[in-house]
């Protein structure tokens, strides 16, 4: 039986930081994908003042860590062609969609009690993930990574059918609804730059 984790594949997909611990244990480069986020109050690294939650804490070690959005797909695919270069080798790269967490990770009554608080396996689906991620590995098969696992195959497939719509699609999603349109619009506004939310932390 073939272990879980998409393991013969460069580009993969997953969601959460249970599915960044399966995929992305041997990566190099984790591209944590998160639109919009939901509360103000990040759990770890949050650039800017947008309210951006990357729980770092629960992602594997080793991999760069940066975050994705639809806004800098192609700074994504830049940075793992340059990661390919100073390699001089393939880049795996492991694709990560945040999804929706009804309660921040790591945070709530159980911390305050110094307990540790079961993370939910699976974040519920958000569509705005879902897309974006799928206009990275579409960025990345663009610029020649096409390796991809049927997963990422799959979540490109929903970017490049969509892509008409996505504005649409992630104004009128469930996880837009519950924001202020303010905080929608400026987190779909967010400029190209890439964001490195931590370093590679593999040993040389």
């Amino acid at each position: 039986m073939q272990e879980r984790g998409q393991r013969k594949y460069q580009v993969r997909f997953g969601w959460g930081a249970a599915g960044a611990a399966r995929i992305a244990a041997d990566a190099h480069l984790l591209v944590w994908v998160d639109v919009l986020p939901a509360t103000a109050t990040a759990t770890a690294a949050a650039p800017g003042s947008d309210g951006t939650r990357a729980p770092l804490a629960l992602l594997p070690d080793g991999p760069e860590v940066v975050l994705g959005h639809l806004g800098n797909v192609t700074a994504v695919a830049e940075r793992v062609l340059r990661l390919q270069a100073d390699r001089g080798d393939r880049c795996v790269v492991a694709v990560v969609a945040a999804g929706h967490l009804d309660e921040p990770v790591g945070g709530g009554a159980a911390d305050d009690a110094g307990e540790f608080r079961d993370v939910p396996a699976v974040p519920e689906f958000a569509v705005e993930d879902l897309l974006a991620a799928g206009a990275v590995v579409d960025a990345l098969v663009t610029s020649g990574v096409d390796h991809t696992s049927p997963e990422a195959a799959a979540a490109c497939a929903a970017w490049t059918g969509l892509r008409q719509a996505a504005t649409h699609l992630v104004t009128a999603s469930e996880s837009a609804g519950a924001l202020d349109v303010d905080r929608v619009h400026a987190a779909l506004a967010v400029g190209p730059e890439l964001v490195t939310l931590r370093p590679s932390t593999e040993r040389a």
